[in-house]
């Protein structure tokens, strides 16, 4: 840490006269400190999939980048939206400040982390902590939105994100009140997502509802279940999704889905289940992820009534 912190000063100092020359303002983050940003941030780096995702919404591309929870890339939803030019400058919650500096950022946006890493970071730039665990994503965005001084375009995306979730309802007229289960499988076994977490907020917001035993706002999922426990799984429909698209999580899914406990669930035996990309579903989400998951909960429900 004291190499790190002699490293990032020594940086700091080069690099002054950049931060110093931009016209600055003063922004708020989620713990409501202060903190001077650029007017016109014009080397950004997101040290989150949330803040990556807000990003590229707003139509700011990030010059770097960390990689997805428990991904070898960045959020494989994303891959698509223009990331080929970021760099990637390590995995979350452990970027390589090194590569941090050398790309001499003006602002860096990340989620809650650890006080020391966050102490070096604003080192490097002015880093904005645009969100704290467990915190609804669209207070987040507007934040993120505020803090890259592009309130308009992100109020823009809202009121589309509102008028999709209206159409979303539409369509879903028949379903309204209807329970799913949202379950992340790890190789020691499926957890279920709490009611508190992003993608839940999003099938709420379309008229779905949690299963009863999958409450809660504290952690984000339940403790690896046993097969003896695979009934807290069932509910009217259920998603299933890993972090990764292949690895031991995917194969201990794939051994599980022809145990007995498992087919006998009355979710499974209804064939009212599908799987989705945990990368989205079952992490912290953010406005594309957003628009994926109602895409996703469409088609689910739409193809296997």
């Amino acid at each position: 840490m004291k190499r790190f912190a002699a490293l990032t000063t020594a940086i700091l100092m080069l690099a002054a006269p950049l931060v110093q020359a931009q016209e600055m303002r003063e922004v708020t983050d989620a713990f409501g400190q202060q903190v001077q940003v650029p007017v016109k941030p014009l080397r950004v780096v997101t040290l989150s999939e949330f803040d990556l995702d807000s990003a590229l919404t707003l139509g700011l591309t990030p010059i770097g980048a960390v990689n997805g929870r428990g991904q070898p890339t960045m959020p494989r939803y994303l891959l698509e939206k223009g990331v080929s030019d970021i760099k990637v400058i390590g995995d979350l919650d452990s970027p390589n400040l090194e590569s941090l500096i050398a790309l001499e950022p003006d602002l860096i946006l990340t989620g809650q982390t650890r006080p020391e890493l966050l102490a070096l970071l604003g080192e490097i730039a002015p880093t904005v902590v645009t969100g704290k665990w467990g915190e609804p994503w669209l207070d987040m965005f507007r934040r993120t939105a505020h803090t890259l001084n592009r309130d308009k375009e992100g109020e823009a995306f809202l009121k589309r994100y509102e008028e999709r979730l209206a159409e979303a309802r539409s369509k879903l007229a028949d379903h309204q009140g209807e329970s799913i289960s949202i379950v992340r499988w790890n190789p020691k076994g499926p957890s279920f997502m709490y009611q508190g977490t992003f993608a839940s907020s999003v099938v709420e917001s379309m008229g779905l509802v949690r299963p009863s035993k999958q409450q809660g706002t504290g952690a984000p999922h339940s403790p690896p279940l046993s097969l003896e426990s695979l009934n807290l799984l069932d509910a009217d429909w259920l998603v299933i999704g890993t972090l990764s698209a292949t690895g031991d999580a995917v194969d201990a899914m794939r051994q599980a889905e022809q145990t007995p406990a498992f087919q006998q669930l009355p979710v499974i035996k209804a064939k009212r289940f599908g799987a989705v990309d945990g990368s989205l579903w079952t992490s912290s989400g953010g406005p594309q992820a957003a628009l994926q998951v109602i895409a996703d909960v469409e088609q689910l429900l739409a193809t296997r009534s």
